[in-house]
């Protein structure tokens, strides 16, 4: 008897967490609504006390094998029948919505009136100039902003980082119009490349369905929003973290497969001609990048992005490859530079490819973010 006892508790403890591994919309208690909480305790007392109570005074009056005559047969049944439906409604669950909202903007604080003394340098892109690896003071805005006040001793000057974890192009357009153009930016520096180049992949972690070109097939951190995890797959990742992990192989892609690149132009096209219209004078930064033909093992291990969002087929871009895709996107914010006879600045190469540079992939240390600051400020003209 107590075989089956000990038997039905794995099942009934495998079944309750995976309802308390589910919090509410509204926390009122822990992670959880007050209804939700009551619900969670009734079914505690129902799958941890009364049923076993039940199953033992049963096996007491007619024996074991009585019971597994009448009732596990029928127990057997719903539990595949929970698991079929269980599984059918995850597979068909898809809540679609527009990545934006993956990550929202930081509110921005400035003072809402800008003043004739005063002169507004707005720095917008993804986590290169966000770089929330690095402290404030040592973002390449903040250096930046430093420089130029050392610069023009005379002026009042507000550098704004508006760059966030995650956001592309298209991002900026949206965090521009809605969120940052409150700023009334005099100069917008804007740095884009390695966001847009992996979204042209549809990794299954991050992405449903093919590439689309406004993006919206990637949810990136959003994604168990859109496509609710089960709670077996909760089970999976731990396993897999911890005793096994599938390795990717690296291989050379063709530059067609990087699909975005023509979607990235329209979106830094749009840029500048919404900027430019607001009277803002626009500098667009090439993005600074690891990738390189030779890699010690301790260079190698930082790499991250590759073979974490650009999967195809089980296979990552090497090292060659995401060097020359992030040449092509870089060209393409230089040539977006000259049709619109508005500045750029060549950031790239400016940053030295080691490790006393570079964090990973594409986020500098502050040795890069200061040289990066250094070399955009130099493109700065203000009249005295």
């Amino acid at each position: 008897m107590k075989k089956v006892i000990f038997a039905y508790y794995i099942c009934a403890i495998l079944i309750f967490t995976g309802f308390i591994s589910h919090g509410s919309d509204a926390p009122e208690i822990f992670i959880y609504s007050k209804k939700y909480f009551v619900i969670l305790v009734a079914l505690a007392i129902i799958l941890l006390l009364a049923i076993p109570w039940w199953i033992n005074s049963f096996m007491r009056k007619n024996g074991v094998k009585v019971l597994f005559m009448t009732l596990i047969p029928s127990l057997m049944t719903l539990f595949f029948v929970y698991l079929g439906g269980h599984y059918y409604y995850y597979q068909t669950q898809e809540h679609l919505f527009d990545p934006f909202l993956q990550i929202p903007p930081n509110k921005y604080e400035f003072s809402s009136e800008k003043d004739t003394t005063t002169f507004r340098v707005l720095c917008i892109g993804g986590s290169t100039t966000r770089n929330v690896r690095l402290d404030t003071v040592n973002r390449y805005p903040s250096v930046l902003q430093r420089i130029l006040n050392k610069k023009y001793p005379n002026k009042k000057i507000e550098v704004l980082n508006a760059g966030m974890d995650w956001y592309t192009s298209k991002h900026t357009i949206i965090n521009y119009t809605v969120y940052a153009r409150d700023f009334q930016p005099d100069i917008v520096i804007v740095m884009h490349g390695i966001n847009d180049l992996y979204r042209s992949f549809s990794p299954a972690t991050l992405a449903i369905g093919e590439y689309k070109s406004d993006y919206t097939h990637f949810y990136g951190p959003s994604i168990n929003g859109a496509k609710p995890p089960t709670f077996e797959s909760r089970i999976n990742y731990v396993i897999r973290k911890f005793w096994y992990t599938p390795t990717l192989d690296p291989a050379s892609f063709d530059i067609s497969v990087f699909k975005s690149l023509k979607d990235f132009r329209k979106y830094m096209s749009n840029i500048v001609e919404i900027l430019q219209n607001d009277g803002a004078e626009v500098i667009l930064v090439s993005q600074p990048y690891f990738y390189k033909t030779e890699m010690s093992t301790e260079e190698e291990k930082v790499l991250w992005m590759d073979r974490g969002m650009c999967i195809l087929d089980g296979k990552y871009p090497n090292q060659e490859t995401m060097a020359l895709a992030m040449d092509a996107y870089n060209m393409s914010a230089a040539a977006i530079a000259a049709k619109y006879k508005t500045t750029f600045v060549h950031g790239e190469p400016a940053i030295p490819k080691d490790l006393d540079y570079f964090i990973d992939d594409v986020h500098f240390t502050s040795l890069g973010a200061k040289i990066l600051a250094e070399k955009i400020a130099k493109k700065i003209k203000l009249r005295e």
